[in-house]
């Protein structure tokens, strides 16, 4: 019973949507004829054409407001039908709620040249009830279509204006020389220690313990060539080669060691940086390399650094932000619709060869 009952609420006022859809359009339609024969012409050119009409009319036109009223009489009655069920459902947080929040629906009951026309309103209003619910599909008519293109064309040209006005001041402080940097360092960096440090301490790891093992003859190399050349130029090395038969001997020796010791010191260092066993002595070493560059004192450089970030980080999105997406995206479907014309016709084409 209760099922049935709320599917009779449902069909009562489903087509209580469709009455005053009929009637909300014609009075529109309406409004929108009176106001063209307030106008002189107008009445002159059906006194010539359709004086009958005319002399029907006229007395309705002078009498607009009465006529009027008996169409304000039903949709404050529906208004109240409306207001009384959604109380009763408890659409809103409190009973008094629906006037304010279907405000359209109450100013339009006003019958105020500036307050008929928001009837219009009303007519989408129940038109997107009907969508909603799934009663109608508007979707696919040629009129939604063109709506919500130029809806989201209107949209997106009054959004892009508004960011490019905010992201235009936010540039002019920034050059301005404005505290937005060390802002920026304190308020955003700061307190992103943590996850900053352990990021950089993994980075580490990660690139000694992948790249490393590529690097390491170079490594080796790279050692070798500035031991020979330290042992070339000192003197007391050089005294050992003057030794008769062995000196030579002893020198290569000795350089050999020497460049074996400091390698094997260098590649324990960077192998103990690359093991995870060793992640606490990362962590402290980044979180020092860290403060260091971002909070040394009168770090102007880094100053300069950040705010030319930031300026070009805001030139950036401005640039983004200007481009005319639904220009981009009618140009993609345009290119689409064209590339499917040609294929379209090659087809065409191919098909009617072999006729021929």
């Amino acid at each position: 019973m209760r099922l049935l009952a709320w599917k009779r609420s449902e069909l009562f006022l489903f087509l209580l949507d469709l009455v005053m859809l009929v009637l909300i359009l014609v009075n529109l339609f309406w409004l929108l004829f009176d106001g063209l024969y307030s106008s002189h012409f107008v009445q002159e050119f059906f006194d010539a054409y359709w004086p009958a009409f005319h002399e029907f009319y006229m007395p309705v036109h002078r009498n607009f407001t009465f006529y009027d009223a008996w169409f304000v009489a039903i949709f404050l009655t529906e208004l109240l039908v409306r207001w009384i069920v959604a109380a009763v459902r408890k659409t809103y947080h409190k009973w008094w709620f629906y006037p304010f929040i279907h405000w359209y629906d109450t100013l339009g009951c006003i019958p105020v040249g500036s307050f008929r026309f928001l009837r219009v309103l009303r007519f989408v209003s129940i038109l997107y009830r009907l969508q909603r619910n799934r009663l109608i599909d508007l979707t696919k008519t040629y009129v939604f279509r063109q709506a919500r293109k130029y809806y989201g064309v209107l949209v997106e040209e009054v959004s892009d204006r508004v960011v490019l006005n905010v992201l235009g001041g936010m540039r002019d402080e920034v050059q301005k020389g404005s505290p937005l940097t060390d802002r920026i360092l304190k308020e955003v960096v700061q307190p992103r220690k943590a996850e900053l440090v352990d990021w950089l301490s993994d980075r580490i790891q990660a690139v000694l313990s992948v790249h490393y093992d590529t690097y390491r003859p170079d490594l080796r190399a790279y050692v070798d060539e500035k031991i020979e050349r330290a042992v070339s130029e000192n003197r007391e090395i050089a005294t050992l080669e003057a030794i008769p038969l062995l000196g030579s001997t002893i020198k290569t020796t000795l350089e050999h060691a020497i460049a074996d010791i400091v390698f094997r010191v260098v590649d324990g260092i960077v192998s103990d940086l690359a093991s995870t066993n060793n992640k606490v002595l990362i962590d402290e070493l980044s979180g020092v390399l860290f403060d260091a560059i971002l909070f040394e004192e009168e770090n102007e450089a880094l100053e300069v650094t950040v705010r030319g970030i930031v300026l070009e980080s805001i030139d950036l999105v401005s640039a983004e932000v200007g481009v005319q997406q639904w220009k981009v995206r009618e140009e993609r479907q345009a290119a689409i619709r064209e590339r499917a014309k040609r294929i379209a016709a090659i087809r065409e084409r191919r098909t009617s060869s072999p006729q021929q």
